[in-house]
């Protein structure tokens, strides 16, 4: 799983740039930074007030910027960055050759441990390949703020002095929600490791040989049915 990981995260960055758009990706810096300052203004307004974070002042600064930055990632988790013609439905399983026997074995050339390839699949496992990548690299940029997410949220609840023994709720559930929640993302960079991994293998493949139909023979010829000499 290391090494689909590994290189699915190395395809989705180099290749970002085909499947993303520049402007949703400045609306999506726009958007998480106006949300990460008017609700860090507002964390700072209140703890003037009323205390909320314990400590010295500058680890409470520290931690409302940590807890702002987690805000501002949690919403640009739903605003999406994808061309406006990239179909994100190209993610989904299944081939749709027809022939359920035949998918299946194609789905299992995208598993952990893939059977040898048949020489028919291989059209099939390229086109799915090709076409799974956008969607998917679409979905890793997305994805990748969750873990970045529960990360600030944990750094902000240690500054804060609201993590503590003495909370242990506060303290424990922002790195066990960023191990579930990142599962997401693991799932969609793996998974273009793996396709990545089945393309290859396809490529060194030989195709399969075209095989003619045989010609149907008129069964019922129109016209005279009278035998002429000769014939």
């Amino acid at each position: 799983m290391r090494n689909a990981f590994s290189t699915g995260w190395r395809i989705a960055r180099t290749r970002r740039s085909e499947f993303l758009d520049p402007a949703r990706l400045r609306r999506r810096t726009v958007v998480t930074g106006t949300v990460a300052v008017v609700s860090g203004v507002v964390m700072v307004i209140a703890d003037l007030l009323w205390g909320i974070f314990d400590g010295p002042w500058p680890l409470r600064l520290l931690a409302i910027v940590c807890l702002a930055a987690a805000l501002g990632c949690l919403v640009g988790v739903f605003l999406r960055v994808d061309r406006r013609d990239l179909d994100l439905r190209g993610t989904a399983t299944g081939t749709g050759t027809g022939d359920w026997r035949r998918d299946e074995r194609i789905d299992r050339q995208f598993a952990v441990r893939p059977p040898a390839m048949f020489p028919e699949d291989r059209d099939e496992v390229l086109a799915r390949a090709e076409r799974t990548l956008g969607p998917s690299v679409a979905l890793a940029a997305r994805f990748v703020l969750l873990p970045i997410a529960w990360a600030l949220v944990w750094a902000g609840a240690l500054l804060s002095g609201l993590g503590s023994l003495d909370s242990p709720l506060v303290l424990f559930w922002p790195p066990m929600l960023m191990l579930l929640q990142s599962a997401s993302f693991i799932a969609v960079v793996t998974g273009i490791g793996r396709s990545d991994a089945a393309r290859h293998r396809a490529l060194a493949l030989e195709p399969a040989p075209a095989v003619d139909a045989p010609a149907r023979r008129n069964l019922d010829p129109r016209g005279s049915k009278i035998g002429l000499p000769g014939d």
